[in-house]
């Protein structure tokens, strides 16, 4: 089973961006992390002395598309915020976030490589794979039971031999 499972990201994400507002620290992380075509997510996470904090973000890729802006929501885990972006081209990517805080703005810059997302049958074979295992089970099972039962009918057609 563990050859055909994917990777875990235990850690939250890629780290972009690290900034300090005395002695208090802001990182800003993407994930999935390599990150490919699709939907990402984009953390924000602040010292605890920052709180409450409230956070911009600004991403744009090289194509010179219009750049998503948005703010970002409060994280599940309660550590952070988040916001999920569509980084819908494979190319360098720009995020900046200005994070609001009691005790000023913290500004975050970083980038990060989006690559091509891969080929459906690529993302689907682990599934796909799993099914061969299942299948030689039953064809080997099949294979016995038919073997069991030409055994049974020639032990049927020698003991009735054997008794008369």
């Amino acid at each position: 089973m563990s050859a055909i499972t994917g990777h875990a990201n235990a850690d939250g994400g890629q780290v972009i961006a690290t900034a300090t507002l005395g002695q208090e620290h802001a990182v800003m992380m993407v994930n999935p992390s390599p990150t490919t075509v699709g939907i990402v997510t984009v953390i924000v996470r602040v010292s605890a002395g920052l709180l409450p904090a409230q956070s911009i973000l600004i991403a744009h890729g090289a194509s010179g598309d219009a750049p998503i802006q948005c703010a970002l929501s409060d994280d599940p885990d309660g550590l952070g915020q988040r916001a999920m972006i569509e980084c819908s081209e494979a190319s360098r990517w720009t995020l900046s976030a200005r994070v609001t805080t009691p005790h000023g703005d913290i500004q975050l810059k970083g980038e990060f490589e989006v690559a091509p997302a891969p080929a459906k049958w690529q993302s689907q074979s682990p599934w796909i794979l799993a099914w061969v295992p299942i299948a030689v089970i039953l064809y080997i099972r099949q294979v016995a039971r038919r073997h069991a039962k030409h055994y049974d009918a020639l032990v049927e057609s020698i003991l009735p031999a054997r008794n008369s």
